[in-house]
């Protein structure tokens, strides 16, 4: 007989309460450690940008080159991390937890596997990898940078893919707390590391743009061991202290692999378009190319909203589902939707007005704090749609209908995107301007896309 969830905290609602109060709360609850989480990683990000700005353009782009190599290989982590919350939020919702327990070990085993065949295709291609990427605009000096970045990222990629699969599982369990907490114990250490080791203080080598990936790998050791201890210490839903069964079991490889699977195909196109799209950015220069990645690390940092909204969305929506419920799963999307436009709008009216101010923060040289402006005033228009999106997305993962948002990625990255890229930046000469109008297109569709298909309910019918 499968074991039953433990007694529920007091501070924990039940998924079921009729009173929406406490249903708005709950959402709330899962949410802002998540978003917490979020804002962090993002000001580290750019903590990270500004650390290694000091060290001149070159180095701005250096890091910028890694970031598709890098994401092709999150990819199949966030894959294997959208299976394992599925799986691990339909059976709390059943309060089975041996089978949420089974899901996470299987999930480790097939993770383990994946990290280990790409950690040896990156030591090969990854050199052919950033020279593509660069092009023929970018400068040797970069080239060399971003190889001595990437090469260090490489030896870090297991204990990241070990850390995501454990924190998706415990967010699918309801814990969105644990991922917030290790994932600021790794963005602070990260930051100390980057202040000793880029520029060397305190009898520290001054290691450049090397010595920030050497931070950042350091701070996912830290991450990785707090989540091990937390999955060890026997107070959670889903927990690795009972003598798991370390043997792979096909079956529940399959449903994993059902959901993670198409999750990964999506991610692939994704990172794989956003790459061929870096070339269209990088054959403008390199003012074009530090402005571009000075917006990206901004933008990401509006996204923060949506893409926390979205994992609230995803556990509640397994939840709900687990304990067959999709009426709820409904409610619980809409109002989840309602606010993420809210949170959007907020961060969208600074973006707009203040757009410039946060840009200078990177750089001070006039031509990219003006081309900046129009970037961000562009994203701005765009947030509360581009960022709700992420929630119907979400919501989709957490119901297993993981291939239908491969498909929209896929039209969104490899059709709309590059062809109104094309047309803006080469047949109207709109240069960073078109392309941030391409990317906003694309948003969109995707935006479109997502709501169409949750509105049809298809997805409630799904088994994983």
């Amino acid at each position: 007989m499968p074991e039953l969830e433990h007694k529920r905290p007091k501070h924990q609602i039940d998924i079921e309460t009729e009173h929406l109060g406490e249903r708005s709360k709950l959402i709330l609850q899962l949410m802002w450690p998540a978003l917490c989480e979020n804002v962090l990683a993002t000001l580290v990000s750019m903590a990270d940008t500004i650390m290694v700005s000091a060290l001149g353009k070159s180095a701005i782009n250096a890091v910028g080159l890694c970031t598709q190599p890098r994401f092709i290989v999150f990819s199949a982590f966030m894959a294997l991390g959208t299976g394992t919350t599925a799986l691990v939020a339909r059976a709390k919702g059943a309060g089975n937890r041996e089978e949420a327990n089974h899901a996470l070990v299987q999930s480790l085993l097939l993770a383990l596997g994946i990290i280990l065949a790409a950690c040896a295709a990156m030591l090969v291609w990854y050199q052919p990898l950033i020279r593509f990427i660069a092009g023929k605009n970018i400068s040797e000096e970069t080239v060399l940078d971003a190889f001595a970045y990437f090469r260090v990222q490489i030896y870090g990629f297991p204990l990241l893919g070990m850390t995501f699969i454990m924190n998706a599982a415990l967010r699918g369990a309801g814990n969105t707390r644990a991922a917030f907490y290790s994932n600021s114990a790794s963005n602070i250490v990260n930051v100390i590391m980057n202040y000793l080791l880029i520029q060397g203080h305190f009898g520290f080598p001054a290691l450049g743009v090397e010595g920030a990936s050497i931070a950042t790998v350091i701070g996912q050791g830290v991450a990785f061991c707090f989540c091990l201890y937390l999955l060890l210490n026997g107070k959670q839903f889903v927990s690795l202290r009972d003598r798991p069964r370390l043997r792979p079991d096909p079956h529940m490889i399959r449903r994993v692999s059902r959901i993670g699977m198409p999750a990964l195909l999506e991610q692939v196109i994704m990172r794989v378009g956003m790459m061929v799209f870096t070339l269209i950015v990088t054959s403008l220069g390199d003012v074009s190319y530090a402005t571009h990645n000075i917006a990206m690390n901004i933008q990401s940092m509006s996204f923060t909203t949506g893409m926390s909204f979205g994992i609230a969305a995803t556990t509640l929506t397994g939840q709900t589902l687990g304990r067959k419920r999709p009426d709820l799963s409904r409610w619980y999307v809409r109002q989840t939707i309602r606010m993420s436009y809210v949170a959007s709008f907020v961060v969208a009216i600074v973006m707009f007005f203040f757009g410039r101010n946060i840009a200078s923060v990177y750089s001070k040289e006039l031509e990219v704090l003006t081309l900046a402006a129009m970037v961000l005033r562009i994203i701005a228009v765009a947030n509360p749609l581009s960022n709700t999106r992420f929630v119907y997305n979400s919501a989709l993962r957490g119901a297993g209908d993981a291939r239908f948002t491969a498909v929209s990625t896929f039209l969104g990255i490899v059709v709309v995107r590059p062809l109104v890229a094309v047309t803006l930046v080469f047949g109207l000469k709109m240069d960073l301007i078109g392309v941030w109008i391409a990317l906003v297109s694309d948003a969109m569709l995707c935006y479109a896309l997502a709501k169409w298909r949750w509105k049809t309910g298809r997805w409630a019918e799904i088994r994983v």
